[in-house]
């Protein structure tokens, strides 16, 4: 699915007066360009002709986790290691879509609070083996420990609700940032 990034647009036109059947145009009270789904063609004009690389054709799925102690908001005292729950979402053409709450483990194991502690790493990596992008409002030390294995997304918006919208916004830099081989983390807005 053909997605702009807000981050990397500059609103050129390129891409509309390039586009041979009308499907994307700048929105100029966006300031963006934006797809109209229903005409594109998949012809990727867009993508090769777009001086800032702000087009991309997702096609992946992408399962993401976002740590919290209520289920509505964003852990919000301390890092997402010590979230009591994970809500798993999948993103899928230009969705997400709610698909599970999962216990943290270590937390109910042990409440040491070891910040660092490679075994509370392991422990979290373990409930989210099949997660891709991970999200919190703290990551913590464990960072260097976590990020090749997942995308760190930190979020300051509190609210899981508008964070959502937070991250379909910027799944461009999400995807990018997951296809490194050397990752940091990403502060969305």
């Amino acid at each position: 699915m053909m997605n702009v990034s807000k981050n990397k647009c500059v609103g050129c036109g390129i891409c509309e007066s390039d586009c041979p059947v009308g499907s994307i145009y700048v929105d100029v009270e966006k300031g963006i360009a934006v797809f109209d789904r229903d005409k594109c063609i998949d012809c990727m004009l867009c993508i090769q002709n777009c001086p800032q690389a702000a087009i991309r054709d997702i096609v992946e799925e992408l399962a993401i986790a976002i740590g919290t102690d209520d289920e509505k908001i964003i852990k919000p005292d301390d890092h997402i290691g010590m979230s009591k729950y994970f809500q798993v979402w999948k993103y899928s053409n230009g969705k997400l879509n709610f698909k599970e709450t999962r216990e943290n483990v270590k937390y109910t194991e042990d409440e040491t609070r070891i910040h660092g502690d490679p075994k509370k790493a392991e422990a979290m990596a373990s409930v989210l083996k099949d997660i891709d992008v991970l999200v919190g409002k703290i990551m913590g030390p464990n960072i260097e420990r976590l990020k090749n294995k997942f995308v760190a997304v930190i979020i300051r918006e509190p609210k899981i609700e508008k964070s959502l919208k937070i991250i379909r916004e910027n799944i461009n830099e999400i995807v990018e940032e997951k296809e490194k081989t050397e990752r940091k983390g990403l502060i969305l807005q």
